[in-house]
């Protein structure tokens, strides 16, 4: 492998483990990820690292120079759908089924597909009504979820657009959806149960996937 290949896989890798944590996946995940990449494109010795909020990855070649790529990764929201596609472009590039120039032409080009914020805003308030069943809860809990999926909605769209600390932007959703909470149990549903709307419209806040 030549150096402009080697810099091409270690690109690659770099980009599939970005996409992966900025999706939210783990780092030991986005970590297994770029090793499978860099393991089957090379038999050189390689270090691929990955942070919370960067990635390092190192390819060293008994015969060149080292080549390392550090990257800083944004914090973003969750994607299951992009982390697997990741895990399907990597699964192909080490099947052979497509090459490392496809590989990294799909990576870019996924890494540029978002979904529209009304989608996200949908999808929220579908969670915090969707888990309000699951749960057993009733038409009552189930219309509190929706309503408090809502507001939460409008706070994470608020947040993205004056980007604002994820910690500090879930502790205010965690609080208003509270607030919330307590207003229509003492006002208009006044034999909801709580502790169903409130375990339904924390789902969508829990990180990790």
């Amino acid at each position: 492998m030549d150096r402009k290949e080697q810099k091409l896989l270690v690109e690659t890798a770099a980009l599939a483990g970005e996409l992966m944590l900025s999706s939210g996946a783990e780092t030991f995940r986005a970590e297994d990820t770029m090793t499978h990449i860099l393991r089957k494109g090379t038999s050189a010795r390689v270090t691929p690292v990955a942070l919370t909020t960067s990635i390092m990855v190192t390819l060293e070649d008994s015969d060149q120079e080292p080549l390392t790529i550090v990257r800083r990764v944004p914090s973003g929201s969750t994607k299951l759908s992009r982390i697997d596609r990741v895990n399907e472009i990597s699964r192909a590039f080490c099947a052979d089924t497509i090459t490392l120039e496809d590989a990294y032409y799909e990576l870019t080009h996924l890494k540029h597909s978002e979904y529209k914020p009304l989608i996200y805003n949908i999808a929220t308030v579908a969670v915090c009504l969707g888990f309000s069943l699951f749960f057993g809860g009733g038409i009552i809990e189930m219309t509190a979820s929706a309503l408090i999926g809502l507001l939460q909605a409008l706070i994470t769209t608020i947040s993205k657009k004056i980007r604002g600390n994820a910690f500090i932007m879930n502790g205010i959703n965690c609080a208003c959806m509270a607030f919330l909470c307590m207003i229509l149990k003492n006002s208009i549903f006044k034999d909801m149960n709580t502790d169903i709307v409130i375990i339904s419209c924390i789902m969508p806040l829990v990180p990790g996937v």
